[in-house]
């Protein structure tokens, strides 16, 4: 199954007061075959684009003239936004990287913005998003809901709470079924950008993965294959 999120039917909404860098990312990204970019400079402008322009991400300056990016992010998120978010902040100001992962944002990028790296960090936010849109997926017994990140029994009450992580590894398995899916697939869609991590980590993933399943269906869901893992239906 492939994975990749096409470019070309994403809208990008930039919040940002830099007019330089908005031209600049508005004309590379647009190069790229990004399907429609907006931007603004404040948040004020912002908070309508947000239900106009249904941007399938957002790119925000952690500081902005009329108030705090963070502070929009987290009232993004309360008031329901899920599409992804990645902060742009000045080098200097690292904190700022913390407080936006903590109001909420997916992803953040340091300025001066190295373009390739900005380009790697949307397709993987899109890509990751576009893993757990859907609303209800069935194999078997099992009904998972990813955007809820729950698992449960069908027609039983009671509901398997997921880590992120696990709701990622768990969506491939399910949009995979019955096929086997690589462990190179897993550390790519689930882990992105660190390319030195270990297939032990994934391995204790899916372990602990296991034992949770196990106690919902008192079966094995999740076998290993000679390359990677499977979800079976029994």
């Amino acid at each position: 199954m492939n994975f990749e999120y096409n470019l070309m039917s994403a809208k990008l909404l930039l919040v940002d007061n830099d007019l330089f860098l908005i031209e600049v990312l508005k004309k590379h990204l647009m190069n790229e075959g990004l399907k429609e970019f907006q931007s603004t400079t404040n948040i004020d402008n912002a908070k309508s684009l947000i239900t106009n322009f249904q941007a399938d991400i957002l790119l925000l300056n952690a500081i902005l003239p009329d108030g705090s990016g963070m502070e929009f992010c987290s009232y993004l998120r309360q008031s329901g936004f899920e599409k992804p978010i990645i902060m742009l902040i000045e080098n200097h100001n690292q904190n700022h990287s913390i407080d936006g992962l903590n109001a909420g944002a997916n992803d953040y990028i340091t300025k001066p913005i190295r373009i390739n790296d900005l380009f790697s960090r949307i397709n993987f936010q899109l890509r990751q998003y576009n893993l757990i849109v859907s609303d209800r997926l069935l194999v078997g017994g099992l009904e998972f809901a990813p955007t809820k990140k729950e698992l449960s029994l069908l027609g039983e009450s009671k509901k398997l709470l997921l880590t992120e992580k696990e709701t990622f590894i768990l969506n491939i398995l399910f949009q995979s079924f019955p096929s086997s899916v690589a462990k190179e697939v897993f550390l790519k869609e689930v882990w992105g950008f660190e390319a030195d991590l270990s297939t032990h980590t994934l391995e204790t993933h899916i372990y602990r993965l296991r034992l949770k399943i196990k106690n919902l269906t008192k079966k094995t869901s999740i076998l290993t294959t000679k390359n990677g893992y499977v979800l079976i239906s029994e």
